[in-house]
């Protein structure tokens, strides 16, 4: 019963995140987007500094009857003096408070959207719309990185590392062999599909093993290499699947081994994985291992500096060194998390390994930075689509007592230039009514198969987000500003009679993303 829980709630979840990235059904919020909406971009001037600055404090606390009832109290936190400031910030031209208060629910008050958040927006005076385009993948860029985590290592292709030499083979053939002589057709406990048969089948694992057996080496050559620019893989019909493609072991001379991984293809201009996959006395660690940021509903107590066994301070130092040997100056740290390692096994029960911290990085532009965000971008409207995308720059390390576990570094971004100087941003009065309606209307769907759904709003944040229009330039993005809005999401439902309640409260989950120019919404998978 409890896995069937489990599984439902993961389907919730799957279908919540779909349906809060849903197309905006309010055609006066649906927008030119990415390069073709350049003309919306328009500079700043003093009219529009007035009519910003003209924005009562109660323009601030109406939402949109519309699509429910709102009960808002917002701050009276706001920025002081606006009129006599010396310096007159992006705060001020918006009229945005230090933080804001309100309630929204739907027409059933099964869903509600709570905030209490604080209000954070750079302290600069302008922000720019700015072109971006995937950087160049260089030698210099593949070296730095390799450099960075293996200068002292060595490092072997996976195709050679992997090769099973005649006396490992026969050893499997042997223990298989030895398992029918006792009856145990079925070593691995796959069970029986729904005929009654056998998933597994253990006769033609063992015709298998014997025609490997025949062409394996009886020692195993193992090939040094290095990532290299340009190196391609094909599929069996001559098709280039990947670019700059490299899969290797490394080797160190504590005797940990790290898994190491770059390529180029579909939405990747480049990914960069690196995995440690056996610790310094040599333990495998296990080959399905996987890190997640922690969350309030996972199964695993929520890790401690003294559970994890590091600070957090030098955690974070131990990153920036990788980064700054990466020779990555323009990306900065940006936030963090606890994080739980676990392994699936083969009886669909997670295993804990252990915890530890993901350090995450972003890149600021004359004082504004990039939002961080889970979302990975290049994500496609549908399964049948074949257009080519674009994922967002992403760096994040998994860090534990025995120093840097994970990296991941995609899609290095090259910042061109700028297009419109002196954005004109909407005043923040009316950017909170659209998301309060918003809000409700992009969650309303879920209420078919959930109880209640509630949120707490605990930031609202303004920064860039890359959109682009893949359908016409994959290649050519545009950094423009806007709101995030971060906290926590409760569900609550039932299956087979049985109540259910999930929290989840990752950090970098935002809710709704709202370009703050023109109040359209944009779906942070899609990146438009």
């Amino acid at each position: 019963m409890r896995k069937n829980i489990e599984r439902i709630i993961g389907l919730t979840l799957c279908m919540g995140m779909l349906a809060g990235c849903a197309q905006t059904p309010e055609s006066s919020l649906v927008r030119q987007k990415g390069n073709k909406a350049l003309d919306s971009y328009k500079e700043a001037d003093d009219r529009d500094v007035n009519m910003a600055g003209n924005a009562s404090s109660a323009d601030q606390t109406t939402a949109s009857e519309s699509t429910g009832t709102s009960d808002t109290a917002a701050s009276t936190n706001v920025h002081p003096d606006n009129a006599s400031a010396a310096r007159t910030t992006i705060r001020d031209l918006i009229n945005a408070p230090e933080t804001y208060k309100s309630q929204v629910t739907d027409d059933t008050s099964k869903l509600v959207v709570n905030t209490d958040a604080a209000v954070e927006i750079p302290d600069v005076e302008k922000i720019s719309a700015i072109s971006v385009t995937p950087a160049a993948v260089t030698q210099d860029l593949l070296d730095g990185i390799t450099d960075a985590f293996f200068s002292n290592a060595k490092i072997y292709t996976a195709d050679s590392y992997y090769v099973q030499t005649k006396d490992e083979i026969k050893k499997k053939i042997d223990e298989l062999k030895e398992d029918v002589a006792n009856g145990n057709l079925d070593p691995n406990n796959w069970g029986t599909d729904d005929n009654g048969n056998l998933v597994y089948d253990i006769y033609d694992d063992i015709d298998y093993w014997e025609s490997q057996y025949e062409s394996a080496p009886e020692t195993r050559n193992l090939v040094e290499g290095r990532p290299a620019v340009g190196v391609q893989t094909y599929s069996s019909t001559g098709e280039v699947m990947e670019d700059n493609a490299f899969t290797g072991i490394a080797q160190l001379d504590d005797g940990s081994q790290y898994s190491y991984r770059t390529s180029s293809w579909g939405a990747y201009s480049l990914e960069v994985r690196i995995q440690k996959i056996a610790q310094k006395d040599g333990k495998e660690i296990p080959s399905d291992a996987v890190w997640s940021d922690y969350s309030s509903s996972s199964p695993y107590e929520k890790p401690t500096e003294k559970s994890i066994g590091i600070s957090l301070d030098d955690a974070k130092k131990l990153a920036q060194e990788k980064a700054d040997a990466m020779g990555l100056d323009d990306l900065n740290q940006c936030g963090w998390d606890y994080a739980i390692q676990t392994s699936f096994g083969t009886d669909d029960n997670s295993s804990y390994l252990g915890s530890g911290y993901v350090i995450y990085y972003s890149r600021t532009i004359n004082g504004t930075p990039l939002t961080y965000t889970m979302d990975a971008g290049g994500a496609h409207e549908d399964m049948d689509s074949t257009m080519e995308t674009w994922a967002y720059e992403n760096l994040y390390f998994y860090v534990n007592a025995d120093g840097i576990d994970s990296m991941t570094y995609c899609n290095p971004y090259t910042i061109g230039e700028t297009k419109t100087e002196n954005l004109s941003l909407l005043p923040f009065s009316e950017i909170m009514n659209i998301y309060e309606k918003m809000m409700i209307v992009t969650n309303a769907d879920n209420l078919t198969y959930e109880n209640s759904r509630g949120f707490n709003i605990d930031r609202i944040v303004l920064g860039y987000a890359r959109i682009y229009e893949p359908s016409t330039d994959a290649h050519t993005g545009l950094l423009v500003p806007v709101w995030d809005f971060f906290g926590s999401r409760k569900i609550d439902s039932e299956y087979d009679g049985e109540t259910y309640s999930d929290t989840t409260d990752w950090p970098t989950w935002s809710f709704l993303t709202i370009n703050a120019v023109d109040g359209s919404i944009i779906d942070r998978s899609l990146g438009y």
